[in-house]
């Protein structure tokens, strides 16, 4: 889990980042950073997302099924936002960004992650398994 947490901190900079630029409202900061952060999810978020939704499934039977759902439907919107065209106007688009990952990262690591690092599957697999940040130097 420890690995997941590290990753989230350079979501929370994407998002940070993401943030300044929509309030600049500048079409070009707006079109790099959007550009910043499809690739941020293509080489990071998108293989943390598949991370943490096995280690949710291998622990389903003891997680919550409304966090579960939430997660879910955090990592839905994410890969909407994140992971390529979007219908949303780019500042928009950018400000969605930010506030989702922000409340996303905050929950899980208040709220999710000590739920679900309880369930021994999980810390067995999370301890074995290298995070997409650690095998992409």
């Amino acid at each position: 889990m420890l690995a997941l947490s590290r990753e989230h901190h350079t979501s929370l900079v994407m998002a940070r980042d993401a943030k300044h630029a929509a309030n600049d409202n500048d079409a070009a900061a707006c079109a790099a950073a959007i550009t910043r952060i499809e690739a941020h999810w293509h080489n990071l978020m998108a293989a943390h997302v598949d991370q943490e939704e096995r280690l949710i499934r291998m622990a389903a039977d003891t997680l919550d099924p409304a966090l579960m759902a939430r997660i879910f439907a955090d990592h839905a919107e994410l890969r909407t936002l994140a992971g390529g065209p979007c219908s949303l106007e780019p500042a928009a688009r950018l400000r969605r960004f930010a506030d989702l990952t922000i409340a996303h990262v905050r929950y899980e690591e208040r709220t999710f992650f000590p739920q679900l690092q309880s369930h021994p599957c999980v810390a067995v697999a999370s301890a074995t398994t290298p995070s997409p940040i650690q095998s992409n130097p």
